[in-house]
């Protein structure tokens, strides 16, 4: 903690942000110009396509973690494999449903084999 104190002081002694700047005196206007001339100014053409590639490199980011999150919540589309699985019965036959239910009455609790051949 008491590096972090040190190395804050230190960083906020040697801050010359805020200090105020040097103004000229004698010609001002020359001396603006001339900095001017050196430097180099960025147009709206270059700030358009810095701001496209910001854009662009956020979407990209944004649109890769989004889509997958969206489709997460998106049901699986039907169609596609084989519809359900047969009904058997205990033998591992398979059941009709006209049949079953012409031989049967209701509230029948014979027993029929689930998805991996368990009784239910």
């Amino acid at each position: 903690m008491k590096f972090f104190a040190a190395l804050v002081a230190t960083l906020a002694a040697t801050a010359s942000a805020f200090a105020p700047t040097k103004s000229a005196s004698f010609g001002s206007r020359a001396v603006a110009v001339k900095a001017a001339e050196g430097e180099l100014y960025i147009d709206q053409d270059r700030r358009n396509l810095m701001n496209l590639i910001l854009v662009g490199s956020a979407a990209v980011t944004v649109g890769g973690l989004a889509v997958p999150y969206i489709l997460f919540f998106v049901p699986p589309s039907a169609g596609g494999g084989a519809g359900g699985s047969p009904a058997k019965n205990a033998l591992g036959d398979d059941l009709f449903s006209k049949d079953y239910l012409a031989s049967h009455a209701a509230g029948d609790h014979s027993l029929a084999q689930g998805l991996k051949g368990d009784a239910t």
